[in-house]
Order: C-alpha cells, then sequence, then structure tokens
C-alpha cells in the first residue's frame, strides 16, 4: 500500500513540468478545485492533494497579512513580505484544519495532516493568489505551480513549487514551502536555480 502511495505521490508531483497548465487558475480547474476567494478557499494535505479542506480570513486575519505589506517599497522588500505572509497563513490555517504540526519534507512523519510537494506548493499558490486579490503584489505575478524531475534534483522523486514572477524583469521564482516545518518562512530562489536541485542544504542563493 505503502509503495502505491508513494507511486501517486511520484505521478502527481510530476504532473504540471509538461502539462502546459500556464496560470493558477488553469491548475486548479484541472485539479477540479474551487477558486480561492478571501471568504473561501480550499486546503491541500494527505499527500497529492488527495483530502481537501476549506477555510476563510477573519477581517482581524486580514489586517495582520495588509500590515506585513505596509512596508513594500521594492521587489526585494516584497519577496521577503511573502515570505512573511505565507508563514502567518501557514501558521493560522494550521490552526483551523490542524496542520499546525505538519514537518518538513514528506516522509519523515505520515499521516492525514501531513503535506507532501503537491500540497505545499498548491497551498502557497493559493495564498500567493490571495495576496493578489488584496491588491498586495505590487512588484510580482502569480504563475502556475511547476515541476522538476528527478533527475535534475538529484534526489528521491521529482519536486514541485508555487511560482511568482518580477514584473519588471520577467525573472521566475520559486516559492518553496515544502523544506520547512508548518508556519516557517517558505524558501524564495531563482527558479533556473530551483530547477537544478537547489536545495537550503546547499546555501545557494
Amino acid at each position: 500500500m505503502r509503495s502505491y502511495s508513494k507511486l501517486c505521490i511520484f505521478l502527481s508531483c510530476g504532473l504540471f513540468a509538461c502539462s502546459g497548465l500556464t496560470t493558477p487558475d488553469m491548475v486548479y480547474s484541472h485539479l477540479n478545485i474551487n477558486q480561492p476567494t478571501l471568504d473561501n478557499f480550499p486546503h491541500c494535505r494527505s499527500y497529492g492533494c488527495t483530502k481537501i479542506d476549506h477555510s476563510s480570513l477573519s477581517t482581524d486575519e486580514i489586517k495582520i497579512i495588509r500590515n506585513i505589506f505596509k512596508t513594500n517599497s521594492s521587489k526585494d522588500i516584497e519577496k521577503q513580505n511573502i515570505k512573511k505572509s505565507i508563514a502567518y497563513f501557514e501558521n493560522i490555517i494550521g490552526d483551523k484544519i490542524g496542520t499546525d504540526k505538519d514537518v518538513a519534507g514528506t516522509y519523515l512523519k505520515l499521516g492525514h495532516m501531513q503535506h507532501d510537494c503537491v500540497d505545499e506548493s498548491t497551498n502557497t499558490t493559493t495564498y500567493l493568489m490571495l495576496l493578489d486579490q488584496m491588491g498586495l503584489l505590487e512588484f510580482h505575478d502569480v504563475n502556475a505551480l511547476t515541476s522538476r524531475p528527478p533527475i535534475l534534483s538529484g534526489r528521491l522523486g521529482p519536486h514541485r513549487t508555487a511560482v511568482i514572477t518580477e514584473k519588471d524583469t520577467g525573472q521566475k521564482y520559486a516559492v518553496d514551502s515544502w523544506f520547512h516545518d508548518n508556519g516557517v518562512e517558505p524558501e524564495i530562489v531563482s527558479l533556473d536555480i530551483w530547477r537544478w536541485g537547489w536545495h537550503p542544504d546547499n546555501h545557494e542563493n
């Protein structure tokens, strides 16, 4: 049974590398997931989005997120604000749904409240879409999720990430929350570097 589960994760994690899904909306339609709104957005868990919960943001939570972006004077500062806001999202949604004990990676801890890269990248994309809907992303656009195959990753299995693009340069960046426990700021690194197996342990930005 565990081998079958790993195969499903392998296939789903590599799905978007060559699928032609170029926008977040297309990805959500492909997965048959409702488009996220502040009043009702999906949260994936249990490996490969096999379980989907729904949540929302309170007025106070929205105010806290907006305050994170009060100082947003450059694209570099905005990246830092994105990292802080994603960590905040994970904390508040983790408390509401029960994924607050999610640990880094995929196999260090098992259970329906854990996330693999499919769950993490989808949830991160959801949060990025909500930030965009709130008008907080001045310097970046939100892209479709993308994957790297194991032949490039140099690690077991393919891996998937959320993606943003700088509006002025067109430079794409991976926004990868899979590397850390729930509520820890994600890594934001050039997508070109990420594709070739970048990992925080490499200390290469």
